[in-house]
């Protein structure tokens, strides 16, 4: 990722250090929410240092979906069908991107680093206008789209809890301040060191004759590849909100832990499974749902989920996959175990289950299809 670039990072730590001095100087005066707003301008500057294409894109992005938030609040008159089209609207530059994975004579000069998370939360702050009515203000959304520790990946933020960090700012204290420096350092090593020595000994291994304690070890491997990466990604961002005063939502919960592939998935990136969970089929079904239901939900999220990461048939038919196995454990009603009732060989059982679906779909996100492929096959050399 960019920010890993050492100019980059530099820039992005002094823009923190500018934001915290900012907010401490404010709140010492009373104007803590002068000092918030005025991060949008770091914001615009160190998009603006990455790429003018980029600026130029996200400003033209905020502008068109803020627009399309202040037309939702006033429409009164076939609000349901505004507020559908609208989001889907927004959806319009990530398709396009995906569009041109499969045409490659279509133009392509705009760049469009992170529209996969911006365009949830333009969704988002639509969904936020439809259900509450409530005005949003053109510079606290500015400052939600565009706030750059979560500009290119995850967590993701929701409107309403953005809002309630960003009109009620953490003061740093001696306290915070050591936890997030701390969090950042593990951040960076995770980032900098562990998954580039992980990253490196997985695709030593895929290269070798096929074998199944190869094809184990290049799974677990790829496993702890993407843990690293997100994970790590998520502490600096938190660490860097925090700085601001600004919490950024925890995406990670134990995943080993999880003793159900359902269970696995809310505590595994858990904004963006919250976020398809909650803006598509619970707003559609209903919050009380019956068993067929949360199987056609859990079938969905999943498949949605895997054509988010990638057009492409591997990516359906890994969301098809997945997506069953979900659905399963809603129609058998297994979605969750009680650890106090249950053996716990048992619960160690299904702890080990769940995350070895995980690992072995994690091969195509790591490797690519046809290496998956080869390492599956490895399983059946003995």
């Amino acid at each position: 990722m960019w920010f890993l670039q050492t100019d980059i990072l530099i820039r992005m730590l002094i823009a923190c250090a500018i934001a915290a001095i900012a907010f401490a100087v404010a709140r010492h005066y009373g104007k803590e929410q002068l000092a918030m707003n005025g991060f949008l301008l770091l914001d615009l500057l160190l998009i603006l240092y990455v790429s003018e294409k980029l600026l130029v894109f996200y400003i033209g992005y905020v502008l068109i979906t803020y627009g399309f938030v202040v037309a939702l609040k006033k429409i009164k008159k076939g609000r349901r069908f505004w507020f559908v089209l609208l989001c889907l609207s927004c959806l319009v530059p990530f398709l396009y991107t995906r569009a041109t994975e499969f045409f490659a004579f279509l133009p392509y000069g705009l760049i469009m680093i992170g529209i996969a998370y911006n365009m949830l939360k333009a969704i988002d702050a639509l969904y936020y206008t439809y259900y509450t009515d409530e005005p949003i203000p053109f510079l606290t959304y500015a400052n939600y789209m565009l706030f750059f520790p979560v500009l290119t990946a995850g967590p993701i933020f929701r409107y309403r809890d953005f809002k309630k960090t960003f009109y009620a700012p953490e003061p740093l204290s001696v306290e915070s301040a050591t936890y997030f420096t701390k969090r950042f350092i593990l951040g960076m090593f995770k980032k900098v060191v562990v998954l580039a020595l992980i990253f490196r000994l997985m695709n030593h291994c895929a290269v070798l004759e096929g074998h199944w304690y190869l094809s184990l070890a290049i799974t677990a491997l790829s496993y702890l590849t993407l843990y690293l990466d997100m994970s790590g990604y998520a502490d600096i961002a938190i660490s860097m909100g925090g700085v601001m005063g600004v919490k950024v939502p925890e995406n990670f919960k134990q995943p080993l832990k999880a003793p159900s592939f359902t269970q696995f998935w809310r505590n595994w990136h858990i904004t963006l499974s919250d976020w398809i969970r909650e803006h598509i089929f619970v707003v559609v079904s209903g919050k009380r749902l019956r068993r067929i239901q949360g199987a056609l939900i859990g079938f969905f999220t999943m498949f949605f989920m895997c054509l988010w990461h990638g057009f492409s048939i591997a990516y359906l038919i890994d969301g098809i996959l997945l997506g069953a196995v979900m659905a399963s454990e809603n129609l058998l009603g297994i979605t969750t175990v009680n650890k106090r009732k249950v053996k716990k060989s048992y619960y160690i059982f299904r702890c080990i289950a769940a995350n070895t679906i995980f690992a072995l779909n994690s091969l195509l996100l790591t490797l690519g299809a046809p290496t998956a492929l080869q390492v599956l096959k490895g399983f059946l050399i003995w």
